[in-house]
């Protein structure tokens, strides 16, 4: 059954979505919808006090030794979250939240966190349409999207320019959740960018190391970052392309992608354990199903939507080199040569989010009538 009310949210147009009450009153009554939200989820919400260092200071002064929980007041029956850094906001002032999607609770992960009220975009109807805990989050204030719809993807970006006027956003420009062998982060599409330079207001990046074993979420928020004062030179990105401002935005986004990064790998290093790869048969694997696990037990599947939960941008190097594999798997002059790029194409599969999530699907509940007709289709 859909969720009542809100399911087709996503459709309304930009004087729609939301009211002008609704920004104000989610503004105002956003204090006691964190403690609802805490309360919800079983938050328990763990702050360290931090010098107000610049981002590059802090992360030169952080050392590389591992941190035991023991260190924190843990609570093994509760959601810990460790919120590492968190920078001084002005009080009113509307910011843009950009966050990393590691895992299914990182969107209430962070809402607990964020000391005022942020719109988030939503680009998964299924999650809309299915899951009761949308009616929390609507309460919250939300901005949905069809993700594959090219008039909804449009409509959003002026969804987002209404919201920040006077209300915060959370917004995920990696697209679904980073389940990359390769990528810390993975590459940003450039809405965030383009509303910062067009609107003024300022970035804060959110990062999220889970460590699911102990249930604790380790959390760091950069300063705000005035992209409009930023001297990037695109070159130093995208070292073939002409300066234009396309590429410089793509540069400014490439410079925060690289910022998260950072970010994540310092919480890596000092809260979860190492792991040797001669002691895995297949690491990938291990971790594709890792992956997959959390995905079904966190989220209750009911259409083949995986294409839509799982796009992530591509760079244009990306997409040549599924091109060149494509087509030289199929061709037959040399088969040694032949032979390699299948290999590719196999590899590239296997780290197709999309295909393994679609795949363990179809395997896992195969007396679902609309899977006997996928099957057939397939």
């Amino acid at each position: 059954m859909e969720n009542l009310f809100i399911s087709h949210l996503n459709e309304k147009d930009v004087n729609h979505f939301t009211t002008d009450l609704g920004l104000y009153l989610r503004k105002k009554s956003d204090v006691p919808f964190k403690k609802l939200c805490n309360l919800a989820t079983n938050a328990n919400i763990i702050k360290i006090e931090n010098e107000y260092l610049t981002d590059e200071d802090y992360f030169n002064s952080l050392k590389n030794e591992k941190i035991p929980l023991s260190n924190y007041a843990i609570d093994k029956n509760k959601n810990n979250i460790i919120v590492e850094r968190y920078p001084v906001l002005k009080k009113d002032e509307p910011y843009i939240f950009v966050a990393n999607h590691t895992c299914p609770e990182d969107i209430e992960t962070f809402l607990n966190i964020i000391e005022r009220n942020a719109y988030v975009v939503l680009g998964s109807i299924e999650t809309l349409k299915y899951n009761p805990e949308m009616y929390l989050l609507w309460l919250n204030g939300m901005i949905p999207f069809d993700i594959l719809n090219e008039a909804e993807r449009k409509e959003l970006y002026e969804k987002m320019k209404r919201v920040i006027k006077t209300n915060s956003i959370l917004i995920f420009p990696e697209g679904s959740h980073n389940y990359s062998p390769n990528n810390i982060i993975n590459s940003l599409f450039d809405g965030p960018v383009n509303l910062a330079l067009e609107t003024k207001r300022k970035i804060v990046l959110l990062t999220l190391v889970k460590d699911k074993e102990n249930n604790v979420a380790y959390i760091d928020a950069s300063h705000p970052i005035d992209v409009t004062k930023l001297k990037i030179n695109s070159k130093e990105y995208y070292p073939n392309e002409g300066e234009n401002e396309k590429y410089y935005v793509k540069s400014i986004s490439s410079y925060l992608r690289d910022k998260m990064a950072t970010s994540v790998y310092y919480m890596m290093e000092r809260h979860l354990e190492n792991l040797t790869r001669r002691n895995y048969r297949d690491i990938e694997t291990y971790f594709k199903y890792q992956y997959i696990f959390d995905a079904f037990s966190g989220l209750k599947w009911r259409h083949d939507c995986f294409d839509a939960e799982y796009l992530v941008k591509k760079t244009k190097e990306e997409k040549k080199y599924e091109e060149v594999v494509s087509t030289l798997s199929k061709l037959g002059a040399d088969e040694e040569m032949k032979n390699e790029y299948r290999n590719k194409k196999i590899d590239l599969e296997n780290k197709d989010v999309a295909r393994y999530m679609r795949e363990y699907w179809l395997q896992t509940y195969p007396s679902d009538e609309l899977t006997r007709k996928l099957k057939k289709v397939g």
